[in-house]
């Protein structure tokens, strides 16, 4: 069975009354029409029984062994959550109109980073659900333990992905209990790429405990191109 703490790789689909919602499977996602070009779709790292996935699928992924594949219904506690009351809130126009924000029935907006689904537009007052859209749900998994990642340089590199999942192919290596993480020229016009880079750290020397620094990388060559045109 799977460790706790362990990284893990994990392939998944999830359904809610019988349509598919989530998946690791870009393929099954263009099909079923979910396909969302902003997700980086393949296997997904994460760290066992530590809370980074739904409840109930945590506690399945630590009895379950590598390669191994489960279907595992999960009542609302221990997916999404039972649908709470409090969190359906009047919120004044004037906060949406702060933001820049068209109050429509139906429409997903952020209230103080929080996600919430406008319920009602009435009288200068506004309806907002900021309970998760499948609150109160039962849905169904398909789970299956692709790996467990136990290299040192891998483990970092998914690191760097959790945080920043554009960032696929970097160059790791470990030396002198220092990780040196190559990043691309493109790193540092990602948004928040500075406070991506501190968590990134803070998680590298929590999780390998023979590591005393981190260090990033950025490289800048001189494009072929332009060699060319001053020759």
């Amino acid at each position: 069975m799977v460790e706790k703490g362990k990284l893990v790789k994990v392939s998944y689909d999830g359904y809610v009354e019988g349509k598919l919602f989530d998946t690791t499977n870009e393929e099954l996602a263009k099909k079923e029409g979910i396909y969302n070009p902003a997700v980086v779709y393949g296997p997904v790292a994460i760290f066992a029984g530590e809370g980074q996935i739904l409840p109930g699928l945590d506690e399945v992924i630590l009895e379950m062994d590598v390669g191994e594949e489960r279907e595992v219904v999960l009542p609302p506690e221990k997916a999404f959550g039972k649908r709470d009351p409090s969190k359906i809130k009047l919120v004044p126009i004037s906060e949406f109109k702060k933001r820049g924000i068209q109050p429509i029935k139906g429409l997903t907006v952020y209230i103080d980073n929080i996600p919430g689904k406008i319920v009602s537009v009435n009288s200068g007052r506004v309806l907002v659900d900021f309970n998760h859209e499948l609150a109160g749900k039962e849905v169904k998994y398909r789970i299956k333990i692709e790996e467990v990642v136990e290299n040192k340089e891998d483990i970092v590199k998914e690191i760097v992905k959790m945080y920043v999942p554009r960032l696929t192919d970097v160059n790791v290596t470990i030396e002198n209990e220092t990780v040196k993480i190559e990043l691309p020229e493109f790193a540092p016009f990602i948004p928040n790429i500075e406070r991506f880079k501190m968590a990134i750290a803070n998680e590298i020397l929590k999780r390998l405990e023979d590591v005393d620094k981190v260090a990033f990388i950025e490289t800048f060559e001189r494009k072929k191109e332009n060699m060319e045109k001053t020759e």
